[in-house]
């Protein structure tokens, strides 16, 4: 008799788990940041993300994949440039979004940051000389 109910609560942890696991979604377990690459025309360029220095060009910095990103990169004697990432769903979020239609629960993984990109992650920027 003990040895069932001890089978019994073993086999109900083990099912509350891989029910968790399962319907979760699988951006819950994704990255939160993803590397964003800067490289200008000329290089040495100070770049900002989010109002905050990440270094000079060419620089790789990590993000939040949560929010779209301002991008600014700045040189004495040129102009600034200006650039915006935006949001996309990653794959890993598309795969979420498949698990919805069968389970529901895995949509919540779209709440996470590991359910979105940056797009574009790369960006060559020419810098252009002040009037």
């Amino acid at each position: 008799m003990v040895k069932k109910g001890r089978l019994w609560a073993v086999s109900r942890r083990a099912i509350a788990l891989l029910a968790l696991v399962t319907f979760s979604g699988c951006s819950l377990f994704a990255p939160s940041k993803q590397t964003i690459q800067v490289t200008s025309t000329p290089e040495g360029a100070k770049v900002l993300a989010g109002g905050q220095s990440v270094g000079q060009t060419p620089v790789q910095f990590e993000a939040h994949r949560g929010d779209n990103l301002l991008i600014e990169v700045q040189k004495t004697g040129y102009q600034t440039q200006y650039r915006t990432t935006s949001r996309t769903l990653s794959s890993i979020g598309i795969l979420d979004v498949v698990g919805g239609f069968i389970f529901l629960l895995p949509l919540f993984g779209l709440l996470s940051s590991g359910a979105w990109k940056h797009d574009p992650d790369k960006y060559g920027i020419i810098l252009e000389p002040e009037k």
